[in-house]
């Protein structure tokens, strides 16, 4: 396929709404793209704002901030990052915003790194409809300061083809242990991303916290990790490559999103989404205040009420896949796509769920470390 068939596929896709956010970002990155300095939306046309947000693709479609495009004309000026390392780097080295949208469990990256001004919850028009359990993850309130607020989230768990594996059809029957039994050897697949092989694997053998993990818990995952290597088809790097491969049949489960899931729905791929008796995974997708913001404090939290309303989160539910903060946001969504997405009860799946929170920085860097080993064959 040329270069220019893949442009106008890639363009074809993204305006059909038929890329994730994540998928964008891969895509994006696997090119040498790594962020851009405008809109995915079309809108080419700049009013008088003065906003700079630095988030993930997708986040940027006008649907998702309407308020704000009515005051001030358009979207802000927006730059997209391919991941949470890549975004921290890129504002540890100088890079100017005045918002961002990391994902919870980098909150205490980014204080760490003194990049942070603290949010004022009294601005914050929705804050008493926001989920309290998300407002709350840890790392994001500290030192009697609200250094986060919570927008989207969503859960990483598996998905399977239970025409292929039909043992562990049904939520009795759901675990973890799928993307380690060998009876799918060559047909299993796990995400390439240490955060998103380790946590799953800890879940798995009991470990309570694993942001906080002692060097016999990390050795334990380890091993447990070298078990599954054996057994995998492919760790992935974007879960567009998953889609296509369970489409095929080539993959029986694998580590996914709910958007893979969904995305499969709608291709008509007989499909199951897991909510593992071990636990389920929940990630947040958080919007921070950059201490080298220069748009005014108005402007500023007029696009955070504008990103929060329920008419976003609705959109962000139907479009997306993807969880809104707001508790509202599930009432006025479709109700046949809010249980088909697995979000019939968001409540107790949100509290009986394990959090991305914020990682000790020791654990972190050794995770890192043993986890590139079990990738390259070290035993």
């Amino acid at each position: 396929m040329s270069k220019k068939m893949e442009l106008n596929r890639f363009k074809d896709m993204l305006a059909d709404g038929k890329l994730s956010r994540r998928q964008i970002n891969r895509i994006l990155a696997s090119v040498g793209i790594a962020t851009l300095s405008v809109p995915l939306t079309g809108n080419w046309a700049r009013a008088d704002t003065n906003l700079k947000v630095f988030t993930w693709a997708v986040y940027d479609t006008p649907e998702l901030h309407p308020a704000y495009v009515e005051k001030y004309g358009t979207s802000p000026s927006v730059s997209v990052f391919a991941d949470n390392d890549e975004a921290i780097t890129k504002l540890q080295s100088g890079f100017e915003s005045d918002i961002s949208v990391p994902t919870s469990s980098e909150i205490g990256r980014l204080r760490n790194a003194g990049l942070l001004e603290p949010i004022d919850p009294s601005r914050i028009e929705a804050w008493g409809d926001l989920y309290p359990e998300l407002t709350t993850i840890k790392g994001m309130v500290g030192d009697g300061k609200q250094w986060a607020v919570p927008w989207t989230w969503g859960n990483s768990s598996i998905v399977f083809r239970p025409d292929l594996a039909p043992e562990y059809s049904g939520p009795e029957n759901h675990s973890w242990s799928i993307l380690w039994d060998p009876k799918y050897s060559g047909r299993l697949s796990t995400s390439g991303a240490m955060q998103e092989a380790v946590l799953p694997t800890a879940v798995l053998i009991g470990i309570d916290d694993p942001f906080n993990m002692s060097d016999d818990d990390i050795e334990r995952v380890r091993a447990k990790l070298v078990e599954q290597r054996e057994l995998l088809r492919y760790y992935w790097s974007s879960d567009a490559d998953i889609q296509q491969s369970m489409a095929a049949g080539e993959l029986v489960a694998t580590y996914a999103w709910n958007s893979s899931y969904t995305n499969l729905l709608k291709e008509g791929v007989d499909v199951e989404w897991m909510n593992p008796k071990e636990g389920i995974l929940t990630w947040c997708d958080t919007q921070v205040l950059l201490n080298s913001r220069s748009a005014s404090d108005d402007e500023t939290y007029d696009y955070l009420n504008a990103t929060l309303e329920p008419i976003v989160g609705k959109y962000m539910i139907e479009e997306f896949a993807f969880g809104s903060a707001n508790k509202l946001a599930f009432d006025i969504a479709d109700e046949m796509l809010v249980k088909e997405y697995g979000y019939a009860d968001p409540q107790s799946l949100i509290e009986g769920s394990k959090m991305f929170e914020m990682w000790d920085s020791s654990v972190l860097e050794k995770c890192i470390a043993m986890f590139e080993g079990v990738k390259a064959g070290i035993d």
